[in-house]
């Protein structure tokens, strides 16, 4: 991959990070692991990837790491967590063995079909998830990653950029029978949210976020439908992996890269 452009973590995240106290979804430990993970800290390759080690160890097998950088290139987000109901924080859903070679979750495409599967107990098959090392998924993420534009954060990959240029053609659905809901028109113009940091408002966009995700990916569960629901709205609360954070912390671009809805904001790194 070409050589990726550094950047400093913005002193506003480590402001946030030193004056936060606990009770938030995250812990201060966990946190402080998600950001050091955060390029320049951490590798490109690693950052979006799952480390499910809970039931893997008590089997006696190495961790099973999925990478999403993988499965976003052909899927959408809309797949795995709405049609295949996978819960979008970590840890919700709980998968085992059993439900995976019943069918579900992964099981659903991990049939032998549409991908790999370890039905025929073919022991080749199953290091393909459980890794006791990583070189052989970071020297894929090499390859993969040269063929799109570049970005200084998150896993160094413009997925956007990607996506509006047609680089990938991630499927809205595996199910041929599910109804596509039409984006409805008035909510077309980005909302503009105010702030009351020195810093300048945020733009959002649902249309953007609808590309990949359906309503009900971020409604009722992570935003609620009206305003005072969301009262408590902060950049302390995104950090900890709440509302925004809940994607933007972990797998989408993450908030040290402030100027992705900051766009007019001052006196950050350059990138």
């Amino acid at each position: 991959m070409a050589v990726r452009f550094l950047v400093i973590l913005p002193l506003i995240v480590l402001t946030v990070l030193l004056s936060i106290g606990s009770g938030q979804s995250e812990d201060r430990s966990e946190l402080g692991k998600v950001l050091h993970a955060m390029p320049p800290n951490g590798p490109f390759w690693k950052y979006g990837n799952v480390v499910m080690r809970r039931k893997s160890k008590k089997a006696g097998m190495a961790p099973v790491v999925f990478s999403h950088w993988n499965h976003r290139a052909k899927y959408t987000c809309r797949v795995c967590h709405l049609e295949l109901e996978f819960g979008m924080r970590s840890g919700d859903t709980g998968i085992t063995r059993a439900q995976y070679l019943a069918g579900k979750y992964c099981g659903v495409c991990h049939d032998g079909k549409t991908a790999f599967s370890v039905l025929d107990k073919d022991p080749s098959k199953c290091v393909k998830c459980h890794m006791k090392d990583t070189n052989a998924l970071e020297e894929r993420f090499e390859k993969f990653a040269e063929k799109l534009p570049q970005s200084s954060f998150g896993n160094g990959i413009d997925w956007a950029n990607s996506l509006n240029n047609g680089l990938i053609t991630p499927v809205n659905s595996i199910r041929a029978e599910r109804l596509t809901i039409q984006f409805p028109d008035k909510l077309k113009e980005p909302l503009k949210l105010g702030t009351t940091s020195p810093r300048s408002d945020v733009t959002f966009s649902h249309e953007e976020h609808f590309a990949e995700l359906d309503c009900s990916s971020c409604h009722p569960d992570t935003f609620k439908i009206k305003r005072e629901g969301t009262e408590s709205f902060s950049m302390r609360n995104n950090l900890y992996g709440n509302y925004c954070g809940s994607c933007h912390m972990r797998v989408a671009f993450p908030m040290n890269d402030c100027k992705r809805c900051h766009p007019k904001m001052s006196g950050s790194s350059g990138y």
